[in-house]
């Protein structure tokens, strides 16, 4: 007899409730289910909206120092878990342990600092001199929000939505993606094992589309916070705007590096490795094209091929992905570019790839890969680099490679992009926004526009 998958049901109003049917949880690296989620209904939509809506009553006007603590309960925990949490992250979408360790621990830092930053949603009063006695500024929580998050960073981009909106005062329903809904699962169990009130964070697992529709179309959902696609985005705006439910779409990117002529070519190729490859190029931030100097084109691409053929990935965690990169390393052959490694390996692995001789036109410089491809293009001069990192309708991260610091940032300034990297590869830090410009998003998310995302603003203006 076959033991029976262990089952995962959801999380509301501080409890495990089961639905009436199950989805399989499978791990990449073999293709075999190894658990199975609830999936869930919109009438547990409906619950779960229902409970956030009761408790966001009392949290919105608990004290800002009582939430702080509270927050950072809930970080304590986590902290405590944090290796329990990497190894799902791992098994369900197949990111190598040391890459989803890295992961948990980014995102302990985040809920450590809207602890903090909890603490200090403060309220103004602003004298009025002669007219009146003044005006009372005070934030209050926007309300109740659907996080809707996919499943290539499972924790970090349910806690980027999750930490701010609880600092705000906001109660959340999360929506993991299917494909890896476990440890975005276990972190929201765990903010309710950690004494966050009965309401306050939720989890819905199931089906991406009917979920969230329910999501974003239910009256008691205030704001819609979402991670994934522009394809999606735009079905999921459709769904929310009618009813003027705020939005926050974190979307794609199409990352350009732009390495200088007095660049430190060893620094640009870990630049380079680091952010073309990282979670097998399955990240929204990954570099996906080197704007490198025509004179130092041929020196640059055997330093990256060395390095290249050290980099050990993990699998792909969709069979789509494996397609996609299958398909856009066709196309760019098919264009006259010269394609080196992107091999089928064992099971849903592939090789890292290197591109070059591809142009505007080539899906893969013009489309946003989300495979393990960099491709190296060539440029006369900086206004072209300039031109080429701003030329594809995405800009969420950038990077610049240069030891003239100043001209560096001259050049950083022209790329249009959320977030741009100066010699190095480190792209989040919780005190600072993260957002994408033109299609790749709106609004921002960590840092104090971050929290201010999930804040409404009211004046009371007293007279007499």
């Amino acid at each position: 007899m076959i033991d029976p998958l262990p089952r995962y049901g959801l999380v509301l109003d501080g409890a495990e409730v089961a639905s009436g049917a199950w989805m399989d949880v499978t791990d990449p690296a073999t293709g075999l289910a190894f658990a199975q989620v609830a999936a869930a209904t919109a009438a547990d939509v409906s619950q779960a909206v229902n409970s956030a809506r009761a408790a966001v009553v009392g949290w919105r006007v608990t004290p800002p120092l009582e939430r702080g603590q509270a927050i950072a309960r809930f970080a304590r925990a986590l902290d405590a878990e944090a290796g329990r949490i990497a190894e799902l992250i791992h098994r369900e979408e197949g990111k190598p342990l040391g890459e989803a360790q890295a992961e948990v621990a980014r995102a302990c830092e985040v809920v450590h600092h809207f602890a903090a930053e909890a603490e200090r949603v403060w309220t103004t009063f602003l004298p009025a001199g002669g007219q009146g006695r003044g005006s009372e500024i005070r934030p209050d929580g926007i309300g109740v929000v659907a996080a809707i998050t996919p499943w290539n960073f499972p924790v970090a981009l349910v806690i980027w939505k999750l930490a701010p909106a609880l600092a705000a005062g906001c109660c959340v329903v999360v929506k993991p993606a299917q494909e890896a809904p476990l440890a975005a699962r276990a972190v929201c169990e765990l903010a309710n094992r950690s004494g966050l009130p009965p309401g306050v964070v939720n989890c819905v697992t199931g089906d991406g589309p009917s979920v969230g529709k329910a999501l974003a179309t239910h009256p008691g959902v205030d704001k819609v916070a979402f991670t994934g696609s522009r394809r999606v985005a735009e079905i999921i705006a459709g769904w929310a705007s009618p009813r003027l439910k705020a939005l926050s779409l974190e979307l794609g990117g199409h990352g350009p590096l732009v390495v200088l002529d007095d660049a430190d070519l060893d620094v640009a190729v870990d630049v380079a490795i680091s952010q073309g490859y990282a979670n097998a190029g399955q990240a929204c931030y990954s570099v996906n094209r080197v704007l490198v100097p025509r004179a130092l084109e041929r020196a640059f691409v055997e330093r990256f091929r060395t390095r290249m053929a050290d980099v050990v990935l993990g699998p792909m965690a969709t069979d789509r992905g494996l397609v996609r990169h299958r398909d856009l390393l066709a196309d760019a052959r098919a264009h006259g570019a010269q394609v080196e490694g992107g091999d089928d390996l064992d099971g849903s692995r592939v090789a890292p790839a290197l591109v070059t001789g591809a142009g505007p036109g080539v899906r893969l410089v013009d489309e946003e890969p989300f495979t393990p491809i960099v491709a190296v293009m060539p440029y006369k001069d900086v206004p072209e680099a300039i031109a080429e990192a701003n030329r594809p309708d995405y800009g969420l991260v950038g990077y610049v490679c240069g030891q003239d610091l100043r001209r560096a940032a001259d050049v950083a300034h022209a790329i249009e992009c959320g977030t741009v990297v100066i010699n190095g590869w480190r792209v989040v830090v919780p005190y600072a926004p993260y957002s994408g410009w033109r299609g790749s998003g709106i609004g921002c998310e960590l840092g104090r526009p971050g929290l201010e995302a999930f804040i409404r603003w009211q004046h009371v203006r007293v007279l007499a």
